[in-house]
């Protein structure tokens, strides 16, 4: 009989929370609340999943209709893991809103957290997961695992993902794709403020990386017994899902996307580094996604890059102050860029615009362009109201070009600064297949 080496298939991690339907809410209490009247009454909380990520909540019939009167009002949630308070916005008599909750003890010990992850790509590892059914068993690969600075991160895909996933990108809905269990590789106990950074990182982390916001939701941290003992429903930022990413990050390459999140993952738990590296990646995903008008992406993705600057060349001893804004801003990028061994040449087939602007300029006032004055020349002109925005113009795709340029200078200088020397998408390139990648220009 033929052997084969292949693990045995896992069984997949459940979610505290069930997979929702695309667009539709996801269930968290349903049951007594307190708090609106003498006598309890029977209601229900949401997370709903159109229209943007948010917390709903409405009561039965039975309930006085004075709380509607109140501009805020505590609901006490009687649940099986205890009572969980939570502060709403009346909206009528039927309901409200509310910014969420925190439950139990941040300090709590936890042998694991469970979180639910919105609108991530098909992004599955090569483990098999199976699962019994009424009729057999359905397997899938689904399982991705890695272990950094001594945690351990189990993601598992939803079986029926492929089929949620259909239409999902042309519409602006939301849906659980994920489940993720965060524990210590050495099984220890930990708490949920030992964690936070991790979760932190693995959210803005991997919407950089894909150059969208996908959302880490609904954490439930569990003590040795498995119960319930610190939970929180907090809103987080999210994107419509898309099929394709505009990141830097290939959604099926996960050696490179491991390494990274080692590195960020590290950095995060610096509060140091943890601020300004989580500014520059924000910027970095507004600067890269592709449903705004071109001129706020030039704008953000700037902004990024003077951050960058900034630290590199003031805070890293470098420059003085004086220094630093006595010189003209082309010269401070170039300088960085030079630094971290990125090039600052225009590529003719992937910026045309940009390479035919460094030619009149080159032609008019025999002056050298590169990519970092495109870059700056732009941004100045956009941004500067005492100067005429009209000659960006005057070119056809030239801001189109600037963007490209600024998205691609902050995505490397961003990786550079925490070490990654793996594989990337060159984002000065709109057109190519999704899995064209190579090493970063410093490795």
């Amino acid at each position: 009989m033929a052997t084969t080496n292949e693990p045995p298939a896992c069984q997949p991690l459940t979610p505290v929370y069930p997979y929702n339907e695309p667009g539709q809410p996801v269930l968290l209490h349903d049951g007594p609340i307190g708090g609106l009247g003498a006598t309890d009454v029977h209601g229900r909380v949401e997370l709903t999943c159109s229209n943007g990520l948010s917390f709903e909540w409405e009561v039965g019939d039975g309930t006085s209709p004075g709380f509607a009167n109140r501009d805020e009002v505590l609901l006490i949630l009687h649940r099986p893991m205890g009572d969980m308070v939570m502060s709403g916005v009346p909206r009528n008599i039927d309901g409200g809103w509310s910014n969420g909750a925190v439950f139990g003890d941040s300090q709590a010990p936890l042998t694991r957290i469970l979180v639910h992850w919105f609108n991530l790509p098909n992004w599955h590892g090569p483990l098999r997961l199976a699962e019994k059914m009424a009729n057999g068993e359905r397997e899938w690969s689904g399982r991705w695992q890695h272990q950094a600075s001594g945690w351990k991160i189990t993601l598992d895909v939803r079986p029926d993902y492929q089929r949620v996933w259909q239409g999902l990108y042309v519409t602006d809905v939301y849906v659980m794709t994920h489940v993720m269990e965060v524990s210590r590789a050495d099984d220890a106990v930990f708490t949920a403020d030992e964690a936070s950074h991790l979760l932190t990182a693995m959210h803005v982390g991997i919407s950089f990386a894909l150059g969208r916001w996908a959302a880490p939701m609904l954490p439930v941290g569990e003590d040795s017994d498995g119960c319930g003992v610190w939970e929180e429903w907090l809103g987080s930022h999210c994107d419509p899902a898309r099929r394709t990413s505009d990141g830097w990050w290939y959604d099926q390459d996960h050696e490179s996307l491991g390494d990274f999140l080692s590195l960020v993952i590290k950095d995060f738990a610096d509060p140091d580094r943890l601020v300004p590296l989580r500014f520059e990646m924000m910027y970095a995903i507004s600067a890269t996604g592709s449903r705004d008008f071109v001129e706020p992406r030039i704008i953000m993705g700037t902004a990024g890059l003077e951050h960058i600057m900034w630290q590199s060349l003031v805070l890293g001893g470098a420059l003085t102050k004086q220094q630093y804004k006595q010189r003209p801003a082309h010269d401070l990028l170039r300088r960085v860029l030079r630094g971290a061994h990125i090039p600052v040449d225009i590529n003719p087939r992937h910026l045309p615009a940009a390479a035919q602007y460094a030619a009149d300029v080159k032609a008019k006032e025999n002056e050298n362009i590169d990519g970092a004055d495109v870059v700056t020349w732009v941004r100045n002109r956009l941004v500067h109201p005492q100067e005429s925005q009209e000659p960006v113009y005057r070119l056809d795709g030239l801001t189109r070009d600037a963007w490209l340029l600024a998205r691609h200078y902050l995505v490397l200088l961003i990786l550079s600064s925490v070490g990654y020397n793996g594989k990337y998408r060159d984002l000065t390139r709109i057109r190519g297949w999704v899995g064209d990648v190579s090493l970063v220009p410093w490795a």
